[in-house]
């Protein structure tokens, strides 16, 4: 068999003109001439389709036979990757095989058309099927900068935002120690910075695949706005970023990654707990950071997490009480150089939390640096990574990246109890179901959401989400003033009935969650 070339893709197209084009594919599937079936009828990106068939004479003078292709279901166009040639046998059986590498999940038909006699048509439908992912564990690294679209870096060197509805796909594998092969996901810190236009979201997805409906960043102009994303890793190692609306510069550094194998570190959940407040001195220090300040935290015996610690600890980091100019924070390991990287950017005036994946430093600390003003920071464990085994069991959960999912949307009533449509009020809660929603299994042990707060009339306020059926911690999520869009990725310990409860503190709020991914034991 031969790949197409451009005198055979122009008779393909020629043929099913005259073959389906009037009539239909429930005319073209009558003919008796050209018969065929298919194995397998699903599979991944990347499957071969095997067909065999009959009636399709044998030409010793022509080039090849048949043509064989996939078209996208309701479509007779042929997708050019998979056009394939065949030479039929004296008997005019034919085995062409189709190949899906680069398809996006969906259903396709196989189309077979014959040279020799001008008959043909489509068969039954092929799905392109979801890749099932294997569970996975942690390697974290210190933070390093895969990607900043104002000088270039990720995208080929082309300085430009990301325009109305623009996409860029960005390799996150085979660079800066994360392998080529066998990661199912990475932790990028992604921050929107130089906003023009309209209030606009990001969305990061696995490349190859269906953008969803969910986001991962809000912004509107003059605010960096960062957040944490644990992104499923798609077709060639990329990801891929679209912008809503206006003009936005995207910077993403990489925290560390997911790979599909128990060498590496499982994640242990824990209900929510304080160990940094810079303004009543826990965690050691009693005064704000200053410019070019760096503080060191001990995360290990602290929190929940033993003092033999683990790899990295999840912490809800926040700064507030912000004065002077915009700046931003860097978490990394302590005893290492500082990386050029951020994880949270803010202004004065603002109080901003990020979800942070630090990997643990010399004598089970992290270290902490705010480039300009003064600003307060607050940490919150959330869970700990421990430390690799060589044999199961395993110490943790394992986790599943998934193609983000929304199951919480307080606006339309989705995942509200009851169905109510509205915001959240003061010192109110939503216990919102996880297990059997999103894809979550029942054995989930934790769940990787992203929170939105959205249309505050105020006062200012936050959200804490913690497992269903616990107290509630002494801890926060999310920060948000009136008017404000406030993402911030969450990772929840499930509690009693598959369920996650979130708590607001004053006013009210419109809350959506969507589902990033989740741990099982």
């Amino acid at each position: 068999m031969r790949k197409r070339n451009v005198w055979t893709a122009l008779a393909a197209a020629a043929m099913v003109l005259q073959l389906v084009g009037t009539a239909g594919p429930s005319a073209a599937q009558t003919t008796p001439e050209v018969e065929f079936t298919f194995t397998p009828l699903s599979g991944p990106a990347g499957t071969k389709i095997n067909i065999t068939g009959t009636g399709c004479p044998h030409s010793a003078t022509a080039q090849f036979d048949g043509i064989a292709f996939l078209a996208p279901q309701g479509s007779q166009t042929p997708i050019a990757s998979t056009q394939v040639t065949f030479t039929s046998t004296a008997e005019g059986t034919f085995a062409p095989e189709l190949d899906t590498t680069g398809l996006a999940p969906a259903g396709y038909t196989p189309f077979v058309l014959c040279a020799t006699t001008s008959k043909g048509g489509p068969g039954s439908t092929f799905t392109v099927t979801v890749p099932v992912i294997p569970g996975s564990t942690y390697f974290p690294i210190s933070p390093a900068r895969v990607l900043d679209t104002r000088t270039g870096l990720g995208v080929g060197g082309a300085i430009d935002k990301i325009g109305a509805g623009g996409q860029i796909d960005v390799k996150v594998t085979d660079l800066l120690g994360v392998p080529a092969a066998n990661v199912t996901a990475v932790a990028l810190n992604v921050v929107a910075t130089d906003v023009v236009g309209p209030p606009s979201y990001l969305t990061v997805w696995p490349a190859g695949q269906e953008r969803p409906l969910a986001s991962n960043l809000n912004y509107v102009p003059g605010v960096s706005v960062p957040n944490l994303v644990i992104a499923r890793v798609g077709i060639d190692g990329k990801v891929s970023m679209y912008n809503n609306l206006g003009s936005v510069n995207v910077a993403a550094d990489i925290q560390g990654y997911f790979q599909g194998d128990t060498t590496g570190s499982t994640y242990i959940p824990l209900a929510p707990a304080r160990i940094l407040d810079t303004r009543v001195g826990t965690g050691g220090t009693s005064a704000p950071v200053g410019p070019g300040g760096t503080i060191e935290l001990k995360v290990t015996d602290a929190g929940g997490v033993p003092a033999a610690g683990g790899t990295a600890v999840a912490l809800n980091v926040t700064a507030t009480n912000v004065s002077g100019l915009e700046s931003y924070l860097t978490v990394w390991p302590s005893g290492s150089s500082r990386p050029v990287a951020s994880n949270l950017n803010f202004i004065q005036g603002q109080t901003v939390p990020n979800l942070v994946i630090a990997r643990v430093g010399a004598e089970g600390r992290i270290s902490i640096y705010n480039n300009v003003g003064n600003v307060d920071v607050v940490a919150d464990t959330q869970g700990y990574f421990a430390a690799p085994v060589e044999a199961p069991p395993l110490p943790g959960s394992v986790y599943y990246p998934a193609n983000p999912a929304r199951i919480l949307d307080s606006r339309t009533g989705l995942g509200v109890p009851g169905g109510h449509q509205g915001q959240l009020g003061t010192a109110s809660t939503i216990d919102v179901q996880v297990t059997g929603q999103g894809g979550v299994p029942a054995n989930a042990t934790s769940v990787v959401l992203n929170v939105t707060a959205a249309d505050s009339p105020g006062p200012d306020s936050y959200l804490t989400v913690y497992p269903t059926g616990t107290a509630r911690p002494l801890a926060s999520n999310l920060n948000f003033v009136a008017g404000q869009t406030v993402p911030n990725l969450v990772i929840a310990k499930i509690g009693s009935g598959g369920r996650v409860t979130i708590y607001n503190n004053l006013g009210s709020t419109v809350v959506v969650a969507d589902v990033q991914g989740w741990f099982t034991a």
